[in-house]
């Protein structure tokens, strides 16, 4: 249901992220650090202890300087683990390129084990597990591209061999589907996803789709500054400055007024992040129908705007019924001016109602998902192992907010 496999992160205005931080749960060592010299740039005097430069103060249960998988929290109070309703381990993966789910709750996860090689799992609600060696089958050594169109429940993985050669694999629920298929260079992208017809990708402006022979079927100009492209069945939602509803051959193009950048998509909608992230006190989302192109937004949070200083919001994903994920945080101060000071509001959510789930660092809410059950699917770490789950954190409210 997903454009690409850069699964979107959620983004946090509230301060820089380290580019190792998984989680992205709290303020880690730099973002609470911007004032260590006691006093703010207004010239206000700030405490000299805070959460995070590793010495336990006064009120705090743990301070370790950082916020990882651990034993003490982003917020230095010793972790809870949350209540699971459902977890799959992901042995013998150590790395998760990419997490996608069907319309039917069946999940695919490519990862990469200890010892590099590329698999792609499925895994059926009940639990149920089974894996395809993407190395052994198709030379992959590194992962290019991953899509899942949620309507067929079929996966596209494009991958790199270790000369450079690009080679792409596609799967259903019985496993692999036809020979892999050798991509130019010249065609092939990040932004990519699979229909019934065949595989498509976006480069700037230009959209090519091939067969599934691989030879070339069409090509044609989309929208401008492509960042997205995702499939609903055997249409594709292609997002650039506009988001435009397209066939796979370039035909009956339907243009929305939703921006082309933080969006998911159901069988109906493109969800997208309204907000300013320069300008504004407020964190909106917002849809776009797809029939028609209208739109509509909602504010999900408020709080002080200022340089580093929230509130933010990014839209993750959205089940097929419109029910929107997404995470959304407010930062308090009016006067940090590196980044957030502890507490901070942070959660998943829609518009109108935003449900707060306390992440911390096992989670990687940047691989989260929505399921047509509702459910917040993510990828965990364990806190004493370090092995990676595939677990569900949450359930959002029935109705979606759009009318």
């Amino acid at each position: 249901m997903r454009g690409s496999w850069l699964l979107v992160a959620l983004v946090c205005a509230c301060g820089p992220t380290r580019e190792d931080d998984t989680a992205g749960d709290g303020p880690s060592s730099d973002d609470t650090s911007g004032d260590a010299g006691g006093t703010s740039s207004g010239g206000l005097d700030l405490p000299a202890s805070r959460c995070g430069d590793g010495i336990v103060d006064p009120g705090e249960a743990c301070d370790d300087g950082d916020d990882g998988c651990d034993a003490c929290t982003a917020a230095c109070t010793l972790p809870v683990e949350p209540e699971l309703a459902w977890t799959v381990p992901l042995a013998p993966f150590d790395r998760v390129w990419g997490f996608d789910l069907t319309q039917e709750q069946r999940a695919w996860v490519v990862g990469e084990t200890l010892a590099g090689e590329i698999l792609l799992q499925r895994i059926e609600g009940s639990g149920l597990t089974s894996s395809v060696d993407l190395t052994a089958l198709a030379g992959f050594a590194s992962v290019v591209a991953f899509h899942v169109n949620g309507v067929t429940g079929e996966v596209g993985v494009l991958g790199s061999s270790p000369d450079s050669a690009l080679m792409f694999v596609r799967a259903g629920g019985d496993g692999p589907i036809g020979e892999p298929l050798m991509v130019t260079k010249e065609v092939a992208s990040q932004h990519m996803a699979i229909t019934s017809v065949g595989l498509s990708f976006a480069v700037d402006d230009e959209v090519t789709t091939l067969s599934w022979t691989g030879e070339p079927q069409a090509s044609f100009s989309g929208p401008s500054w492509v960042r997205f492209i995702d499939a609903m069945g055997d249409r594709l939602a292609v997002g650039g400055t506009l988001v435009t509803l397209v066939d796979p051959d370039g035909a009956n193009p339907v243009e929305t007024s939703c921006a082309g950048q933080g969006l998911a998509t159901s069988g109906t909608h493109v969800l997208f992040d309204g907000s300013d992230p320069f300008e504004g006190e407020e964190a909106i989302m917002g849809s776009c129908e797809l029939a028609s192109g209208e739109s509509v937004s909602e504010v999900v949070a408020r709080g002080a705007a200022g340089y580093h200083v929230g509130p933010s919001t990014q839209v993750v994903d959205v089940a097929p019924n419109g029910n929107p994920l997404g995470g959304w945080s407010v930062c308090p101060s009016l006067y940090s001016v590196m980044g957030c000071d502890v507490p901070r509001e942070r959660g998943f959510g829609g518009p109108g109602e935003p449900e707060t789930i306390e992440l911390d660092g096992c989670d990687e809410p940047r691989q989260a998902r929505l399921g047509s059950d509702r459910g917040v699917y993510m990828i965990r770490r364990d806190r004493k192992t370090g092995a990676l789950s595939l677990v569900r954190r949450h359930t959002l409210p029935v109705a979606p907010p759009w009318g």
